[in-house]
């Protein structure tokens, strides 16, 4: 009796030590999880923040009376209401919507095929064209504005979904992403498959594509949120209200003398940024994998 009443003391006391141990974070740690809280509550206030003014009585202006929680679900849901039905939003909805899935398709396949290219085979030329994309990156967006602006007009692509998609589409980054990653295939692979009789298209699609997963998810949702806020070029080659993207929108609401109570315009922001959060949502494991297998990269 006395032997299981000693191995129960040493079990209790083991337990009770490795709780002490368990519980007693070192100072580095607790800096970092106050560190990762601080930078979490400064990315999420302001969209927190948009969210209690939408929601909020109406006529009680939060500067006078702040508050921290939403007050009134029915006034955020009439406001929500009147931008969609008292405005041409669901049609910017709609455009950007086009805009953003076509943008990022194109992207993908022509960024993914000449990746294939450049990382696993030898052309002449290929130095050189890898330079000029690679310099490309270097030049201002601003700078290229104009001269695309005139192409797209002498292609008459103005107030078009063309005319905002296909400049696009030619990325140098998205480019420069792929080659790092399709340069780890092994050239093993390609030549097996190219034994089994797969022809270049083949390898490409049944080889590169599968292997590259993590990097296209990475750059789709980095294109998405590009081209999702992209406010300039669909401002110059859209003007026409039935082109106007969800930014255009936007912009408008947040004009100096649109005469808009502070509730509605903050329900037209926060209706903006609700896609790319739940594209974020859906997507972050894929891209954070992305990205540290991209550190992986010799």
């Amino acid at each position: 009796m006395s032997t299981t009443v000693n191995a129960a003391e040493n079990l209790s006391l083991q337990a009770s030590a490795n709780g002490s141990r368990r519980w007693s974070p070192s100072f580095a740690t607790v800096l970092k999880w106050i560190l990762a809280i601080g930078i979490a509550i400064v990315a999420v206030f302001p969209i927190w923040w948009m969210f209690n003014v939408v929601f909020s009585e109406p006529g009680v202006p939060i500067s006078i009376n702040p508050r921290l929680y939403p007050t009134s679900l029915s006034a955020g849901l009439n406001n929500i209401l009147i931008i969609f039905t008292e405005t041409d939003y669901l049609r910017a909805y709609y455009v950007s919507v086009m805009y953003t899935l076509l943008t990022i398709a194109g992207i993908l396949l022509f960024s993914s095929m000449a990746a294939f290219e450049f990382a696993q085979f030898q052309f002449p030329g290929k130095s050189l064209l890898f330079g000029i994309v690679m310099l490309s990156l270097m030049v201002p967006t601003a700078v290229t504005i104009i001269p695309t602006y005139l192409l797209t007009v002498q292609l008459g692509w103005l107030n078009t979904m063309q005319g905002l998609v296909v400049p696009g589409l030619a990325s140098a980054f998205g480019l420069f992403m792929l080659i790092q990653f399709m340069k780890s295939i092994p050239a093993e692979m390609i030549e097996a498959a190219r034994l089994d009789g797969a022809n270049h298209f083949q390898i490409y699609w049944h080889v590169a594509l599968p292997l590259s997963k993590n990097a296209l998810v990475t750059l789709a949702i980095l294109t998405f949120m590009n081209t999702w806020g992209n406010y300039i070029w669909p401002l110059i080659v859209a003007p026409s209200p039935h082109m106007y993207t969800v930014g255009q929108v936007v912009g408008l609401f947040n004009a100096p003398y649109s005469h808009t109570t502070v509730d509605i315009v903050m329900t037209a922001n926060l209706l903006a940024a609700v896609p790319p959060l739940i594209f974020f949502l859906i997507f972050q494991r894929q891209i954070v994998e992305g990205i540290a297998h991209s550190g992986t990269k010799g």
